[in-house]
């Protein structure tokens, strides 16, 4: 696995601190957009719909009069009220109803025998067809007034005009077919017909009909009034839905304008004209193609709104339908460019887009200044640190930081410095102690005649708890007793103690036995003696517990016997050469410094023979452990010594120290290591 690329605490928090500015700024920015996105959808939704309902509205109110109109004057046809051969009672029927109805731009009625009646107005002007196909063949009869002069001009035309072959008259005939007979007859009954071109007066309009059949057994007859749908657009040109918003009206199948948007209103009303039945395409708003192209194919739902681009700007749109009757829909259009909804919101985005900037600017130069805040004191403690692992313990700077937690961080930075101080000048007096307590360590052991001799000793830490000495004594001719020699000696006083505890206090404690041991011997007592004033010193000294084992030794090399005393030191080990076993000799009394008055008879000495081993050691070489926990014993010292006694006792110190260490596995001895080894040669 690739290491990673260690880096500062200032630029990782800095880099995590923008990270998540970075985040938290994008997630606002897109919530606030997700946020205007959805209010100008619904805003779009909103309007749209109360665009939608009040077009609706209006067309209630432009189309429910003529239907219910038609209606009451098919009631009329009903009851035989309407003959079409006499024109002056059909005028008086419809004239009041066109008067009334400015949307009706003309009444018909016409019969299954041909016969067919027009009334239209023309501003002042009035006008009556009368058709007649099985009587006049293609001509018909004009008959024309004004409100100013009711004096009728009549005159023939060869208009070659079949009524039956209107649609509003064939739409009219089939709706009456697919009827049951004695069906109420409401406004579901009225047979719209799809906007088209008037035959007289060449203007854009709808017809609604409805054929009845009269009671007098008269033949079937069909009444039918003209729209004129110029009426639509002037309110949908005037309606105003937003600023640049617009509304259309438009057919069912092939969606041709019958109200036009506001942009078509600078034009004059006669201009207008030309725009009527005619596509989206075709009128120039290709937008409103595209709308109806994304709902036909099912890009959106009729109830939805639709997000289209006209010239590269977002627009919303919507289309709904407008049932005229059963068969007959028109549809309602409305677009909405999105600046128009936005209005305010666009301020607002704005005005949330300078404030996110300005929060992301100040957060950005706030985490600088944090994490120079936070990284300031650590990279403070990293020089401090650095300068007291170069052996620098003297005070440094403070640590400029209100934060609490930098404050006792530097407070135990500092306390960690004086400790070490403290540990380093307590390192100085441990490495003086132990030069001092290694500087009364025989520097060269006495020669005994006829004896090899080695003593060895290894601290645990810096000053050791063991202790040894060998003092050699010579009796010179004429002298009175013995004298202390550092050459050739008939006699010598042999010591091991073990302090408890490691370090300084043990140490001064050993070295404290080994001062009393010398003065002793020059005062030229005896063992016993020495060790019970000894003991009884140590009591008085010693405080907590404190105790010392320890080992005495006096060896004559002219009798080749060896006085022993052992004070809590054990074992103590003998390998006779002619007995080819080892003997192990316990403790002759408690430890020194337990009782203030020790009672003990001395022991006898010890006859060492050519070849003979006595071996003194102290814990730490017969108690190291294994990583299991085993102890190493003294069956295998023992061991040791007999395969090798045939060597002296260098070696067979050596040979322990090796299998001690591969025993424990090399690890670190945990205790003080002392050993003394007296072998008598062959």
């Amino acid at each position: 696995m690739r290491k990673k690329q260690p880096v500062t605490i200032r630029r990782n928090l800095l880099s995590n601190l923008l990270l998540i500015i970075v985040i938290l700024s994008a997630a606002i920015i897109l919530s606030i957009s997700f946020y205007i996105r959805r209010t100008i959808q619904t805003l779009s939704l909103s309007v749209i719909t109360q665009t939608v309902e009040q077009v609706k509205a209006e067309l209630d109110g432009f189309f429910e009069p003529v239907s219910g109109e038609l209606l009451t004057a098919t009631g009329w046809a009903i009851k035989g009220m309407t003959d079409l051969t006499d024109r002056v009672s059909m005028n008086r029927i419809f004239i009041p109803l066109v008067r009334h109805h400015p949307q009706i731009s003309s009444a018909l009625a016409a019969d299954s025998e041909g016969r067919e009646y027009l009334l239209l107005q023309t501003g002042q002007k009035w006008m009556n067809r009368e058709t007649r196909t099985r009587e006049w063949g293609e001509y018909s009869r004009v008959t024309e007034w004004t409100d100013a002069d009711p004096t009728p001009v009549v005159t023939w035309r060869h208009l070659r005009y079949d009524p039956h072959e209107r649609p509003w008259y064939r739409g009219a005939v089939e709706r009456k077919g697919s009827r049951s007979e004695g069906e109420p007859k409401d406004e579901s009954a009225v047979f719209w017909t799809r906007p088209y071109t008037f035959f007289t007066t060449k203007d854009p309009g709808i017809t609604a009909s409805l054929a009845v059949t009269p009671e007098n057994g008269a033949a079937d007859i069909t009444l039918a009034f003209d729209v004129l749908l110029t009426d639509i657009s002037k309110f949908t040109v005037g309606l105003l839905v937003s600023e640049n918003g617009q509304v259309m009206v438009m057919s069912d199948e092939d969606y041709r304008v019958i109200g036009l948007p506001r942009s078509l209103q600078k034009p004059k009303s006669g201009e207008r004209i030309t725009f009527f039945l005619k596509t989206p395409d075709e009128i120039g708003i290709p937008a409103l193609s595209k709308m109806i192209r994304t709902v036909n194919e099912g890009h959106a739902l009729w109830r939805e709104v639709v997000q289209i681009e006209i010239d590269d700007e977002p627009c919303w749109a919507g289309i709904r339908k407008y049932p005229l009757s059963g068969d007959r829909l028109l549809h309602i259009a409305v677009i909405i460019p999105e600046k128009d909804i936005l209005g305010g919101l666009k301020q607002f985005r704005l005005f949330v887009g300078i404030i996110a900037l300005s929060a992301v600017v100040f957060a950005v130069l706030n985490a600088r200044r944090l994490s120079r805040r936070f990284s300031s004191p650590v990279e403070w403690l990293v020089s401090e640190s650095d300068r007291i692992s170069r052996g620098d313990l003297e005070p440094g700077p403070p640590v400029d930081s209100p934060i609490i937690e930098f404050q006792r961080l530097a407070e135990a930075h500092e306390r960690m410095r004086e400790s070490l101080q403290v540990l380093l000048r307590l390192e100085k007096d441990i490495r003086l102690a132990r030069r001092i307590q290694m500087d009364t360590l025989p520097r060269r052991l006495p020669k005994l005649k006829g004896y090899r001799v080695t003593a060895w000793n290894e601290p645990v830490e810096g000053a050791a708890g063991d202790i040894y000495d060998i003092i050699g004594l010579e009796n010179p001719a004429g002298a009175n007793g013995y004298r202390l020699t550092r050459k050739h000696a008939e006699s010598a006083v042999f010591l091991l103690a073990d302090a408890t505890g490691h370090g300084i206090g043990p140490a001064l404690s050993a070295t404290q036995v080994r001062a009393m041991l010398r003065m002793a011997v020059h005062t030229g007592w005896d063992l016993s003696t020495v060790v019970k004033h000894m003991n009884t010193q140590l009591f008085w000294d010693l405080k907590g517990g404190r105790f010392i084992t320890a080992w005495f030794g006096v060896l004559d090399t002219t009798t080749h016997r060896l006085s022993s005393f052992s004070a809590g030191q054990g074992p103590l080990f003998h390998f006779a050469e002619k007995d080819d076993r080892c003997r192990i000799y316990s403790s002759d009394a408690p430890a020194l410094g337990v009782l203030e008055d020790l009672q003990f008879s001395p022991p006898e000495p010890i006859d060492l023979n050519p070849g003979d081993v006595f071996m003194v050691l102290s814990d730490g070489l017969i108690e190291p452990a294994d990583a299991e926990g085993r102890i190493f014993g003294k069956d295998r010292v023992m061991e040791i010594v007999r395969a090798h006694r045939t060597e002296g006792p260098k070696e067979i110190l050596d040979a322990l120290l090796e299998d001690i260490r591969s025993f424990t596995g090399g690890t670190p001895p945990e205790d003080d290591r002392t050993a003394v080894i007296i072998k008598r040669e062959k």
